[in-house]
């Protein structure tokens, strides 16, 4: 049960973030995410918003330009500023009102990414490998961090921070290094909104339950105990959304990233339901803030030690959720995903420099046109006599099985019997496949490649050093 100080943690933070603080005699306020040292969103209209005194005017000036808006009668206001071109060059923010004046300083200009999801993405730099090394190196002062921290309020935790060896060890690790790929190749600033918490489920992030949800939501529901009444915690359907994204809205953003579905992926039956929750989650984001940013998932990793089993004897809760997660790719517009199938070990990998040079080509890939390296996903298959060809979206240059031949693919024939397979990589039109087959199986008529939560070593990447994404061929 959540405690009464973390309760009122979250609506505190839903308050602060939205006016800064209560509007008291006429006191004007911006909200809190428009401090010092902010990036804000370029090519794109900026929404800027807080409180003054009932029907006040309000004028906000920055960069050049200079907008006015009157507060309604709870004192409420905002202002949208015209596109800003991207810059390095810190600016100040002034907003005026009546005798009143606030000023936000250092503000840069460039591209703004919101960083969610549960402990993966909450886990920071100084949590992750090579730690000090990789602080003595964060000499980049134009990527920046805002913090959302459920558990302290104090100033210092409602800020943007700006990276340095002094201060990079707090940042997302995943957000840090997908950022620092961004700020390398694009040569503008960067600034990462962290809005995540350890152990949550994705129901708690989503706002609303629309009938297709129904069923996927109720095992997010707090189970009750007799004779004892439970409040609304972290966990419950909405909760996060309410106090850690909502409270964000309409700061402009690029895009998000997120790294979620540990949570969700602890029986079977969650992982097959999460195609659904993800795509309700994305839609209702979108709509809240009325644009259809482009949406950016990680997939979970292996876990623990590579079982050595039968094809069929493996646990696959979470090969579900990777399969939800490419499934919604595959399907909702302009949602992307990478894999990290083969950097795991741990719940929480410690590698999280190869987790953003991924995530971060993906995006420069899909967001950006600069046609960097991404993952190679199966395209489609043939029955071709004894044996299966996959073809495969994003091979770059080539396949290539790393380490020796190809591991980790299974076949089956009409009984649905998987067995282990061989397969080798060949090229058919000038395009590299992969040819499956057993001498077991006569007749295939489907393909799995390292389905399992822990598969056994899958080894088949593109020349560029992706790893290929799990996959099946039946449903």
């Amino acid at each position: 049960m959540m405690s009464r100080r973390y309760k009122s943690t979250l609506g505190l933070l839903a308050a602060g973030l939205i006016v800064a603080s209560a509007c008291l005699g006429g006191e004007l306020k911006l909200s809190a995410i428009f401090a010092d040292h902010m990036v804000l969103q370029q090519e794109m209209k900026v929404p800027v918003w807080g409180v003054a005194a009932p029907k006040a005017n309000v004028k906000v000036t920055f960069n050049g330009q200079e907008k006015e808006a009157a507060a309604d009668a709870e004192g409420k206001w905002q202002i949208k500023l015209d596109e800003l071109k991207a810059s390095a060059t810190p600016s100040a923010m002034t907003v005026t009102s009546g005798d009143e004046s606030q000023t936000v300083k250092d503000v840069l200009i460039g591209e703004v990414w919101l960083c969610s999801g549960q402990s993966n993405m909450a886990w920071m730099v100084g949590q992750s490998a090579n730690p000090d090394e990789e602080a003595a190196s964060a000499n980049y002062p134009q990527i920046r961090q805002f913090y959302v921290d459920p558990k302290n309020l104090g100033a210092s935790s409602i800020a943007w921070s700006v990276c340095s060896p002094q201060t990079v060890k707090r940042f997302t690790a995943t957000g840090y290094f997908t950022g620092r790929e961004l700020h390398k190749k694009l040569n503008v600033p960067i600034g990462l909104i962290k809005s995540a918490v350890g152990g949550s489920r994705i129901e708690p992030w989503t706002p609303s339950v629309a009938p297709a949800m129904k069923e996927a939501q109720e095992s997010a529901k707090p189970k009750k105990k007799k004779g004892k009444k439970r409040g609304k915690s972290k966990h419950s359907p909405g909760q996060l959304y309410s106090s850690m994204i909502h409270p964000l809205i309409p700061f402009a953003i690029k895009g998000v990233m997120w790294y979620q579905g540990e949570a969700n992926g602890r029986k079977k039956s969650d992982g097959e339901k999460y195609r659904v929750q993800l795509d309700h989650m994305i839609r209702s984001w979108r709509k809240a803030w009325k644009d259809d940013f482009p949406f950016y998932a990680v997939q979970l990793p292996n876990r623990n030690t590579p079982a050595q089993v039968d094809p069929v004897g493996q646990k696959i809760a979470w090969a579900m959720i990777r399969e939800s997660v490419v499934y919604v790719a595959r399907h909702t517009p302009d949602v992307h995903t990478c894999t990290i199938i083969d950097i795991g070990g741990d719940l929480h990998p410690k590698n999280k420099q190869d987790v953003g040079r991924r995530l971060g080509s993906t995006i420069l890939n899909k967001t950006y046109g600069k046609g960097t390296p991404t993952t190679p996903f199966m395209k489609s298959f043939e029955i071709e006599g004894d044996k299966v060809v996959v073809t495969f979206d994003y091979t770059g240059t080539g396949l290539m099985a790393k380490g020796g031949k190809l591991k980790a693919f299974a076949i089956a024939g009409k009984d649905k019997k998987f067995v282990w397979a061989d397969a080798e990589i060949t090229a058919r039109d000038g395009v590299d496949c992969v040819v499956v087959h057993s001498a077991n199986v006569k007749e295939p008529v489907a393909v799995r490649y390292a389905w399992a939560d822990n598969p056994v070593e899958c080894n088949l990447y593109s020349k560029e050093g992706f790893p290929a994404s799990p996959f099946r061929t039946d449903e």
